[in-house]
């Protein structure tokens, strides 16, 4: 982990949402204390049952919080991308973090103090607003996707996880994966091989197609949300 010296997070929080609803001077307010840190690809950021004193907003590259178990084995709960803010749950509560937070890319991390969140919040009712939003569907998403771990075959993990990538009433349409399939994986409680088998089955039946990296065109979104639904 290296401290930068000099980012543009300023210019960069302005255009983020939900920091894009602050004006300058809480966005000053929220940078006091706060660090640009850069993590090489496998750094840990946080680690479970450390103090949460601060709020980590993804600048670029990607981190997965993650439960590991006493044996090594992962149970994904977030994939925090560029934009994607995570740890805020125990820092807003002064908890210790629940979660271990490793980079899967190289990148560049903000950790701004949780006091200084609280205090834009407090003086910003549409940023509290946004963030309490943000909280209640980041709740709702965890619960629906442990609810289709415990209930759903792995066929409709897979097609929950694809479906919910497109818009509602789409029937085709592109998306990029946010993350490669090993994560993807252990988010939906599958092993890679599973998922691999899954896919496979569902490019064969004409609902998906591959397209570059980490691109997908979803073809028959319909019958996706069926096999979703069992």
């Amino acid at each position: 982990m290296n401290i930068e010296t000099t980012s543009p997070t300023l210019d960069t929080l302005a255009v983020t949402a939900p920091f894009d609803l602050l004006d300058l001077t809480e966005l000053q307010g929220l940078l006091k204390g706060a660090q640009c840190l850069h993590f090489a690809k496998g750094e840990i950021v946080a680690h479970a049952s450390d103090a949460a004193d601060q709020v980590w907003v993804v600048l670029d590259g990607e981190v997965k919080c993650a439960l590991i178990s006493s044996s090594g084995t992962e149970k994904i709960l977030q994939v925090a991308s560029a934009g994607a803010i995570f740890g805020e749950e125990a820092a807003l509560l002064g908890r210790p973090q629940l979660f271990t937070a490793q980079t899967t890319r190289d990148s560049h991390i903000l950790a701004i103090r949780n006091t200084a969140m609280r205090t834009a919040m407090e003086a910003s009712a549409g940023f509290a607003n946004a963030m309490t939003l943000r909280l209640s569907s980041a709740i709702y998403d965890l619960i629906e996707n442990l609810q289709i771990c415990l209930q759903g075959n792995s066929t409709q993990r897979v097609a929950h996880y694809l479906s919910r990538l497109a818009p509602a009433n789409a029937e085709r349409c592109e998306v990029q994966l946010d993350t490669d399939k090993q994560n993807i994986a252990a988010q939906l409680n599958l092993t890679p091989e599973t998922l691999s088998r899954v896919l496979s089955r569902f490019t064969r039946d004409g609902m998906i197609r591959p397209h570059g990296r980490r691109g997908l065109v979803l073809d028959k979104l319909s019958m996706l949300r069926s096999c979703a639904a069992g």
